[in-house]
């Protein structure tokens, strides 16, 4: 998908990759998805929620022996023998009556009546593709005395500024409460004046232009609309709620609507909705090019990009929980965007830190080429499992300092053709990234997992494919410069599980890196609720790996390996963003 694919070390290209090799294969498949659970989210839409709410707000208001003007408004323009203009000047009129007493209290009837009318006047907009309207009312109008204060013109806004966004140019929108979700710890919601939507943004919208990490089912973002009035015209405005806390209307701020839950699920649902791929892992070869940096939402300069890196076996889906909390706190909206890496976890450690190496670059270049934004240079790594091993490599030093390790042969020594040294360089050749200031380490195994070591993930390893045409063509010189002691742990299979192992030369060569100094980090570790900690274990990873010196804090927490859809993890987490400053 984005970045081109440094290979693992030494492949062997003469293992055969038998029938009953893939036969393997797919058995484990097998039994790792139906042990796994199925989609990350439960997600449905249901258009007839709206009419069930506008039933339910009718019902409340009929109940008033004489229903305030504003209510007789509202119900005439739900009528559906008026005009869309006749409709949409009722909708209107009810609006601005019910506006004041909204803004006092947006949990009254005012308020309730106010937001009905907001969502029938989107829905007529939406048919007539968002066009202004002259406003027309009939002969049949509640209260026909007051015609010099009718509204006469209903507008769209379409400018840019303070992150509104013209609704004529999303390819779809629907109310956010419409979407029904199953599978968050809570639904990250906002009450306030307004209603909230999903606007869904298609590959190829203007909206997009110029965004490096696009999926390829485009985006979904909230927006919310409300209505202002000026005289005797009504203005509709689409906001996008994510800076946007309060909003001021008939002369008073008040909290803007919101919900930031539905947008991510119905993204999640669109892609393949999943935590784990099983499939990723073992045929990295033809995965690999899918790799590379995603977004949630357009990049914003003035935020500071937090990017998550899944673990083995998973994938950014894993990271629904955190991203829902994490969009519940005001705070951290309006401070931090967030980025995922998406990689086939069969790949070792070191080549998928490259990979992530040149996404970022690909994204500075497309989105600050000249090095402005200061929040670009302050990104925080948040890595689970595997995934923080190769958030580690991305603040170390590698270089000499790495493949003397392992040789007593410098890589420029090696008789090795050009296309191949600059590969094996670039996956040994590097320095800590400037642009990094934090890093959390979730459930990381610094020192490896005992589980690497057990005969079945011998049988797991060997069944991965990886993409080594490169290095195959001319892997003896580097197998000979290899020290014997060590030369078995690079031979195939090298790859992400065999760097697993606790006994992992490659794991402890990392740890002997120099880390930026600038960098701080932290670790939160699972303990399984046992409070047996330093003698504890999440069940994958024990505490003696996942502990690192030098951490800014370290938070055990009662969890199993998943720390990262743990509350008390994510808890920890939210406080190290919120807290920036402290830690």
């Amino acid at each position: 998908m984005r970045s081109a694919m440094p290979s693992t070390l030494v492949p062997n290209p003469d293992r055969p990759f038998s029938v009953l090799m893939m036969n393997r294969i797919l058995l484990l498949c097998l039994i790792v998805s139906l042990t796994s659970g199925c989609a990350a989210l439960h997600v449905r839409v249901d258009a007839n929620t709206e009419k069930r709410e506008t039933r339910r707000v009718l019902a409340k208001l009929n109940q008033a022996e004489t229903p305030p003007l504003q209510a007789q408004w509202l119900a005439y323009g739900l009528r559906n023998d008026l005009t869309p203009t006749q409709k949409v000047s009722a909708l209107s009129q009810s609006a601005r009556l019910a506006l004041p007493g909204a803004t006092r209290d947006i949990s009254s009837k005012d308020a309730e009546i106010y937001a009905i009318a907001v969502r029938a006047i989107v829905a007529e907009l939406y048919a007539q593709d968002f066009k202004d309207m002259d406003l027309e009312f009939s002969s049949l109008e509640p209260n026909e005395s007051i015609q010099s204060g009718l509204l006469r013109r209903l507008i769209v806004a379409r400018g840019s500024e303070n992150n509104q966004v013209d609704p004529s140019t999303v390819d779809s929108i629907y109310a956010a409460d419409t979407v029904s979700i199953r599978g968050l710890l809570s639904r990250a919601v906002v009450d306030g004046i307004g209603v909230p939507y999903v606007a869904e943004l298609r590959p190829g919208n203007p909206l997009l232009k110029g965004q490096p990490g696009i999926p390829k089912f485009g985006l979904t973002i909230p927006l919310t609309a409300y209505l202002t009035f000026e005289n005797q015209t009504a203005r509709i405005v689409f906001r996008d709620p994510t800076d946007s806390t309060s909003v001021k209307l008939a002369g008073k701020s008040v909290p803007l609507a919101a919900d930031f839950s539905a947008p991510l699920a119905v993204l999640i649902a669109k892609g393949p909705n999943r935590a784990l791929d099983p499939r990723a892992m073992f045929f990295s070869d033809t995965k690999v090019n899918r790799a590379g940096l995603l977004q949630i939402h357009p990049y914003d300069p003035e935020k500071i990009p937090v990017v998550f890196v899944h673990g083995l076996l998973s994938r950014p889906e894993a990271w629904t929980r955190a991203t829902n909390e994490l969009l519940a706190d005001p705070v951290i909206r309006k401070k931090y965007q967030f980025w995922y890496f998406l990689y086939p976890t069969g790949l070792p450690v070191w080549a998928s830190a490259a990979i992530l190496r040149d996404e970022l670059d690909r994204f500075q270049s497309a989105v600050d080429p000249k090095a402005r934004s200061k929040p670009m240079q302050e990104m925080v790594l948040v890595g689970h499992s595997m995934g923080g091993l190769i958030s580690s490599m991305l603040i170390r030093e590698g270089g000499n300092k790495l493949w003397m390790q392992f040789s007593d042969t410098s890589l420029e020594k090696l008789d090795l053709a050009q296309d191949l040294l600059d590969l094996v360089d670039t996956m040994i050749n590097f320095r800590p990234r400037s642009d990094i200031s934090r890093v959390v380490f979730m459930a990381t195994p610094h020192k490896g997992s005992p589980l690497a070591l057990r005969p079945i993930a011998g049988f797991v390893s060997g069944a991965i494919r990886l993409p080594f045409e490169l290095l195959a063509r001319d892997r003896t010189p580097i197998v000979t410069a290899l020290r014997e002691d060590v030369r078995g742990f690079f031979v195939a299979p090298a790859n992400s599980i065999q760097f697993l192992r606790s006994d992992s030369p490659l794991l402890s060569a990392i740890l002997r890196l120099p880390m930026s100094e600038r960098v701080r980090f932290h670790s939160i570790i699972g303990d399984r609720g046992r409070g047996d900690s330093p003698n504890s274990s999440d069940g994958v990873v024990p505490f003696w790996s996942s502990s690192l010196p030098g951490a800014k804090s370290e938070t055990i927490v009662p969890s199993n390996h998943g720390v990262n859809e743990n509350p008390g993890g994510i808890k920890r987490l939210r406080q190290i963003l919120v807290n920036s400053e402290e830690f």
